[in-house]
């Protein structure tokens, strides 16, 4: 027998705006929004007095990395600290051991997926100068995007080439799926890096200084001119200049289908930050300056961005600690996947007084629609899938590495007071993670489900 849910009580949050009303959830899926469900049988009920209901967040940007040895980070203790945080949905970026950049590895992936997510996941495939026909493998398997490298990552995600951009974009002209990029000059990168270094700079501000704005803005110029002159979809990830911002919506109102993202840490965090963290704020591009932090603040408010992303990279503290004495040494990335939501809803509703609709669109609607999730997730819809996460908007907290539910317990906002918390979250009609108090995870691994490219299509919503 299906059981019914209903959220009483709580203001529900839309991309259109917020409002008072009722959820009633049958099964998986919202069924009814009304003002009033007093008269409703239900077999459980929720009260939300107070509170606001908002869609689950989709994270478009993780890094599990499932399939890899060691294992800093999986599926399964990810979407702990990711249902923690309000997200039910993720889309996992393909670095991996080895880089997912065939059909055979997204395959895999998706397995183990559906044996430790908790969280519904998606899968970007990597572009890694392989054959094109990899890639059509990985569409094949149902990707919902494409990420390359600008600039070197590692040996197993080296660069893309710009001969290989300018295939990628060519292939995916005409379809719906967007070419992801992490986009800085990878020669501007280099040489930054060796200048530093040579100057025997081994201090936190020497890794943001390497990588100025510059080297992200040429990377995202270039971008948007593929995409351009192939009509192409491009996803410009964790962006962090107000200068990329302004040339994506120039290129957009040419008529460029271009989007953006950006992270908790370049909204959140400024270069002082990144002094008292140390190798803990390593990440690329890097932690910018007050002045850069309140640009893109302006640029976020004027509807430049699209997507909130964490950019979640599970990195272990020995890891990080290697960086104390030479920042150099330490790996780029941060955790984030459980702290983005509560921290970002703070900063925006709380302190920056914006409308609850824009954090809607960033975190949930935007995604939706760019990985083909719209309007199965995403939204607040008779139809849609239950994908809930319920906040008390005043309830504080300190963020502290201790309290994450992902594998490693740290977090670049320690010690940082939230005055918003996430109290709820429901996955497809399931209560999955509550906190009145007391921590209670109610899902097992394997749960999640596997989203692929069109699955906001499929069912009628």
């Amino acid at each position: 027998m299906t059981k019914r849910t209903i959220i009483h009580g709580g203001i529900l949050g839309t991309e259109d705006g917020a409002y008072q009303a009722d959820l009633v959830i049958d099964g998986e899926r919202i069924s009814a929004i009304m003002l009033d469900s007093s008269d409703i049988a239900a077999d459980e009920r929720i009260d939300a007095a107070g509170r606001f209901v908002l869609p689950g967040a989709i994270d478009m940007h993780t890094h599990f990395k499932e399939p890899s040895v060691p294992l800093d980070e999986g599926f399964y203790n990810g979407s702990l600290g990711a249902i923690a945080g309000g997200i039910t949905s993720i889309v996992e970026m393909p670095q991996a051991s080895p880089t997912s950049s065939e059909g055979a590895h997204i395959r895999a992936k998706r397995e183990i997926g559906e044996t430790q997510s908790i969280v519904d996941f998606a899968l970007w495939g990597a572009a890694i100068n392989q054959d094109l026909s990899r890639i059509q493998e990985m569409i094949g398997e149902g990707v919902v995007g494409i990420k390359s490298f600008m600039a070197g990552s590692s040996s197993f995600f080296p660069k893309a080439t710009d001969a290989t951009l300018l295939d990628v974009f060519q292939l995916l002209a005409g379809t719906s799926i967007p070419y992801g990029l992490h986009a800085e000059n990878d020669d501007l990168l280099q040489a930054g890096l060796n200048r530093l270094q040579q100057a025997g700079r081994r201090d936190p501000l020497a890794h943001a200084e390497s990588r100025p704005a510059a080297v992200e803005v040429e990377a995202i110029n270039r971008a948007l001119y593929f995409a351009e002159r192939t009509g192409s979809r491009v996803h410009i990830c964790h962006c962090s200049t107000a200068d990329g911002l302004r040339l994506i919506a120039q290129a957009r109102a040419r008529g460029v289908q271009a989007t953006v993202e950006t992270c908790p840490q370049y909204l959140a965090l400024d270069e002082d930050d990144l002094v008292r963290l140390g190798p803990f704020g390593r990440c690329a591009p890097a932690i910018r300056s007050r002045a850069e932090v309140e640009r893109l603040w302006d640029g976020l408010e004027a509807g430049l961005i699209d997507v909130l992303a964490s950019d979640h990279c599970g990195l272990s503290v020995e890891s990080k600690e290697t960086g104390l004495d030479d920042i150099w040494q330490a790996p780029n990335g941060l955790v984030g996947v459980q702290t983005m939501c509560p921290v970002i809803f703070d900063e925006m509703i709380n302190k920056r007084g914006l409308d609850v609709s824009m954090f809607v669109k960033l975190t949930a609607a935007n995604p939706a629609r760019i990985a083909s999730l719209y309007p199965r997730k995403g939204v607040l819809r008779v139809g849609a899938d239950a994908d809930i996460a319920i906040y008390d908007p005043h309830r504080s907290w300190i963020a502290r590495g201790s309290d994450m539910l992902h594998q490693n317990k740290w977090t670049p906002f320690e010690g940082r007071e939230v005055n918003a918390s996430v109290v709820a979250t429901i996955r497809r009609g399931q209560v999955v993670y509550r906190n009145e108090g007391n921590v209670v995870v109610s899902a097992e691994a394997g749960s999640g489900r596997f989203l692929p490219r069109g699955y906001g299509q499929s069912g009628k919503v």
